[in-house]
């Protein structure tokens, strides 16, 4: 009797683990669907200038990786965000990075937006609760 209850109570402990498990595997995640940022940054209308000399790709391995760069000059400013492993470099002047900045907003909000509906345990844990659902 002893091993069947043993038994018993280790396939209920094996199935609550699977069940815990499957939850956290569909739970709300942060990594929606989303572009990357080589492909915001041409969606926004900032050109591609690829490192095709070897002082362009001297000076690419200079700059700060993942970092929107700011550069001004008389009368203009403009954006740079290096990619060292494409060779590339993406520049923008302020009306792309107003685009970009739109870009960048709208794909957080669809983050958050995700990560609020797509949370299976919401209403099996809180639709009884306090009387709500």
């Amino acid at each position: 009797m002893e091993k069947r209850t043993a038994s018993l109570l280790f396939i209920m402990l094996v199935g609550a683990i699977v069940i815990g498990l499957a939850g956290c595997s569909t739970g709300p995640t942060a990594t929606a669907p989303t572009k990357n940022m080589p492909e915001m940054l041409k969606a926004a209308g900032f050109k591609v200038y690829v490192a095709d000399t070897p002082q362009k790709m001297a000076h690419l391995q200079t700059c700060p990786s993942d970092t929107l760069m700011v550069h001004e000059r008389p009368g203009a400013k403009c954006y740079a965000f290096s990619d060292p492993a494409s060779k590339t470099m993406y520049i923008g002047d302020e009306a792309a990075y107003g685009r970009l900045q739109g870009l960048l907003e709208k794909q957080k909000q669809k983050i958050m937006e995700q990560r609020i509906q797509s949370d299976p345990q919401f209403w099996p844990q809180w639709v009884d609760s306090q009387g709500g659902g």
